[in-house]
């Protein structure tokens, strides 16, 4: 049960939050609006990203928080090209150490979508139908997001004092597979970590409208690429075909294979007897 005292707070941030609402959703619908896709590796689509981290890293200022924007290189794509990976985002408000730090993770970057995926309205225009908003990323993760954001700027609003040191981690490629962020925890732990007491992960549901999910596991990802070569130069199927090995058998033949993990953390596909391919060797990234 909450005293009086915390009631009272709550009462005050509760009214402050309805009669901003309209604020809180405008915002909502500028950050909607941007199609920061991480999944199709497309330059244009890249610098959405970008705009869309240095649009919340400057929401973030607004509010005092200390920002740190990390660069994190370029990636290098299959068909060759090398495409910028967007900034990671770290964030700090308030320092005293008599109260917890709580860290709040949570992603900008949306999987693709267009109208003809189902989409009753344009998914990058947030919409309200029945009480309900409808865009892409609203839920997933650039509301829950907001949320915190909005809270705090609630808290500075009425000039009351946040109950806690407050951390931020937010990045642009979460959809992609998390690309760098590995590696920046590790770095980080030490350093930005080291004061945290608590993490929560935004990127998550809510079991009904005033029910959160708690989320007390998580599953991993297994991902790979298999690209099988043969002869470089095409061959006429009705001269040759049935005697020269074909890559799309041998890629069939390797997915349908057993699997064995070796000591390298890869997986050795062994093929089916006869297979122009003895074995195919797939380094696999594990995310636990």
């Amino acid at each position: 049960m909450f005293s009086s005292a915390h009631s009272g707070l709550l009462e005050k941030l509760f009214h402050y939050i309805d009669l901003h609402q309209d604020e809180f959703v405008q915002t909502l619908k500028e950050w909607v609006a941007i199609e920061s896709d991480s999944v199709q590796p497309v330059p244009r689509l890249r610098q959405k990203l970008f705009q869309m981290m240095a649009l919340a890293a400057d929401k973030l200022r607004n509010l005092g928080a200390g920002v740190e924007s990390i660069d994190l290189g370029s990636q290098q794509m299959p068909d060759g090209q090398s495409l910028p990976i967007p900034p990671i985002l770290l964030a700090e408000l308030g320092s005293d150490p008599e109260k917890p730090t709580v860290c709040f993770y949570g992603h900008l970057d949306v999987q693709p979508a267009q109208k003809d995926d189902g989409w009753l309205t344009d998914p990058y225009t947030l919409t309200e139908v029945d009480g309900k908003l409808y865009g892409r990323g609203a839920t997933d993760n650039k509301g829950p997001v907001l949320a915190w954001i909005n809270a705090v700027s609630t808290f500075r609003a009425l000039q009351q004092d946040l109950p806690v040191n407050i951390k931020l981690i937010l990045e642009g490629m979460e959809e992609a597979g998390s690309i760098a962020l590995e590696e920046l925890v590790m770095r980080e732990k030490d350093h930005f970590f080291s004061s945290v007491d608590y993490i929560v992960i935004s990127d998550n549901l809510w079991l009904s409208q005033r029910k959160p999910a708690l989320t007390y596991g998580t599953r991993g990802n297994c991902y790979f690429t298999v690209e099988v070569k043969c002869r470089d130069q095409d061959f006429h199927s009705g001269t040759f075909g049935g005697i020269l090995n074909e890559p799309m058998a041998d890629l069939v033949a390797l997915l349908g294979s057993n699997a064995f993990c070796t000591k390298e953390n890869s997986v050795l596909f062994s093929l089916v007897s006869g297979s122009s391919l003895e074995n195919f060797i797939v380094i696999v990234k594990l995310y636990a």
